[in-house]
């Protein structure tokens, strides 16, 4: 069966870091599980403080095992672990594919792009069934741009003298 280790070290024991994820992958494989290839680490702000550290570094992996009676015992064993903060061990069958954080990164570009496009020839079709008006147009005309720099010019010179008056 395969599985998925969800497991996060505290910033405070970044330097032991190897020697941790050591520990776990030798608990894992001295129960019989062998690991996938594919790894996430990411370094992220915690929601709430664990042992005095405000950050982690969470980790996941995907293994699969034949006996799943050992599951308490690897359980066990993590729980004694020190340098691991806390961890789950899931069902992989019912988890989405396991993706590095540049992968995550670089999809949501593409569905954002994606996401454009789409508005885009939404526009653009709502502008063929409705094409703009004349009066539309014309508002966006040099000569009309000329006119309302024109009335803000106006108003200026309104709020100078509104000033001399009030001031007399």
């Amino acid at each position: 069966m395969r599985y998925e280790l969800f497991y996060l070290v505290g910033v405070s024991k970044e330097l032991d870091l190897d020697k941790i994820k050591a520990e776990v992958d030798e608990i894992i494989t001295g129960h019989g599980g062998v690991f996938e290839e594919k790894m996430t680490q990411e370094k992220r702000k915690m929601a709430y403080k664990i042992k005095k550290d405000t950050h982690g570094i969470y980790i996941a992996k995907r293994f699969s095992m034949e006996e799943p009676a050992n599951a308490p015992e690897i359980i066990n064993k993590l729980n004694l672990n020190p340098g691991v903060l806390r961890f789950i061990i899931s069902n992989a069958s019912e988890l989405p594919e396991l993706k590095t954080k540049e992968e995550r990164i670089e999809q949501e570009e593409k569905r954002g792009e994606a996401e454009k496009m789409r508005e885009i020839k939404k526009e653009a079709a709502e502008l063929e069934k409705n094409p703009p008006k004349k009066e539309e147009v014309a508002l966006t005309t040099p000569a009309t741009e000329t006119k309302v720099s024109q009335k803000a010019e106006d108003a200026q010179a309104l709020d100078k003298k509104l000033e001399e008056i009030l001031n007399i």
